[in-house]
């Protein structure tokens, strides 16, 4: 049953997220909460601090304002203390031919209820295409350094 419910609360984090609220996201991590995107880019890279991870959202928004987020497939597993949630998505840019959608896992590890770790891995490959030309377009949040630390981010 528990995990009914850890499943129907992503599906609302996707909607608040979809919808530009992201104080709700940011709200749900634990104060000292590990955010990691794979790869060497804007949005690549570590971030362990409430500030490090709220500015890596409003990043997100500002080079991606009309972003969505779709669940594929969600799993999870383990008690409320040490909870595994899997989830496989897809993204689109609502009114934007120019940008390709990618489709990449969120793991995330929550601890009652809160996330302690969210890891991202998605086609870098796709994502850097996407703010090469933003950035192009003048999008300077497409080229900005990572947020937070590089150590242990991919290549990708």
């Amino acid at each position: 049953m528990y995990h009914f419910f850890v499943r129907r609360r992503v599906a609302e984090i996707l909607r608040h997220l979809n919808r530009g609220d992201l104080a709700f996201v940011v709200r749900l991590f634990a104060p000292d909460a590990e955010h990691w995107f794979s790869g060497r880019h804007a949005l690549g890279g570590r971030r362990r601090t409430p500030e490090e991870i709220a500015a890596w959202y409003r990043r997100l928004a500002a080079v991606f304002p009309t972003i969505r987020f779709a669940a594929q497939k969600v799993i999870s597993t383990g008690p409320p203390w040490n909870t595994r949630v899997v989830v496989e998505w897809t993204d689109t840019f609502a009114g934007r031919d120019d940008l390709a959608g990618n489709q990449g896992v969120f793991i995330i590890t929550l601890r009652w209820g809160r996330a302690v770790e969210f890891h991202v891995y998605c086609d870098t490959d796709g994502l850097k295409q996407n703010l090469a030309l933003l950035a192009s377009r003048g999008v300077a949040a497409a080229a900005a350094a990572p947020i937070g630390s590089l150590a242990g981010a991919s290549e990708g």
